[in-house]
């Protein structure tokens, strides 16, 4: 009795959000937001054109794979729309693409593509020669201030990855000080981080550099927003990472609510992480599901098991 309740129910639940036994993932809402800096606005057209890394960063798509597979993104095809959104004092763009259509063309061209979060630590070296003490001056710069106050957003917002400042109490000037800095920041850090160090490279330019990847870049001011998202981008997805597509059996426990079975398949359903899942078998035992993912096993644990424990 009990199992032919719940095979009605689970019956219900799926015809309810219009998905079947080999149901591919839905989502909760049709669009993603990509969000750019404000000052971007008078070429809204240009930045719309070149959305399509961003869209690929969000998804955690290796852009090498399309390009061996010679297959072309056009943002242009999913845009929906933009608007000018606040965030405390911050104005920021706020562009719409079609999420459904978007990851209707991963799923049909067999793109992996994951939902990231991560977090990075950026260490913060500011030297200007030109001025004694300036390192306060770089500090307390508007600009500067804007340029990490934007950084922290756009990384947060467009791929949900947490940054964390930390300046440094001294400036590297030589390279064999930029090591020490290097070995001392890998020694005391366990998890991503990033060293940028601001210099006036003369009276009209600032540089970049991250001796980390041994990069470097030069501005006419104090913008370097770009160089630092792609910088945690680089340290926190590995572009070169083999996803395959697994297939798996859960087993959620028997003992589960109604209210437990339909937030569970409405999250199923909605997660960008399961790319399909079926109903195996109910029985006394408890619900046995069968889904595919990106994931590999221990991720796909954790996933279940970031559910609230519904998993035998």
């Amino acid at each position: 009795m009990f199992t032919k309740k719940i095979f009605n129910y689970v019956a219900i639940i799926l015809s309810f959000i219009s998905i079947s036994f080999n149901s591919t993932a839905q989502i909760s809402d049709n669009f993603i937001l990509i969000y750019e800096s404000y000052n971007k606005l008078n070429q809204i057209e240009e930045t719309i054109k070149q959305s399509n890394k961003k869209i690929l960063k969000k998804y955690g798509v290796n852009e090498r794979y399309l390009l061996e597979k010679e297959i072309y993104l056009e943002p242009t095809k999913y845009f929906i729309g933009y608007q000018i959104k606040k965030f405390n004092d911050q104005s920021l763009i706020e562009l719409k693409f079609n999420k459904d259509s978007l990851e209707k063309f991963f799923l049909d061209n067999s793109i992996p593509f994951l939902s990231l979060k991560g977090k990075v630590k950026i260490f913060i070296g500011a030297n200007d020669s030109f001025f004694s003490q300036s390192n306060l001056f770089i500090y307390e710069n508007d600009l500067f201030q804007n340029e990490l106050i934007d950084s922290k957003l756009l990384s947060f917002l467009n791929q949900n990855i947490t940054i964390e400042y930390e300046f440094l109490e001294s400036y590297p000037i030589s390279s064999y000080e930029e090591e020490e800095v290097l070995k001392d920041i890998a020694s005391s850090e366990s998890g991503n981080w990033l060293v940028m160090l601001v210099n006036r490279f003369d009276l009209n330019r600032w540089s970049f550099k991250f001796p980390k990847t041994s990069s470097i870049y030069l501005e006419d001011d104090i913008t370097f927003q770009n160089y630092l998202l792609d910088q945690i981008l680089e340290e926190v997805i590995d572009f070169d990472q083999n996803i395959s597509k697994n297939s798996y059996f859960i087993t959620l426990n028997k003992n589960l609510s109604l209210d437990q079975i339909s937030n569970l398949i409405e999250t199923l359903s909605s997660s960008s992480a399961i790319l399909n899942f079926r109903i195996k078998n109910i029985s006394s035992e408890g619900i046995q599901i069968e889904y595919e993912t990106y994931l590999d096993e221990l991720k796909a644990t954790e996933f279940f098991k970031a559910l609230d424990g519904p998993v035998i």
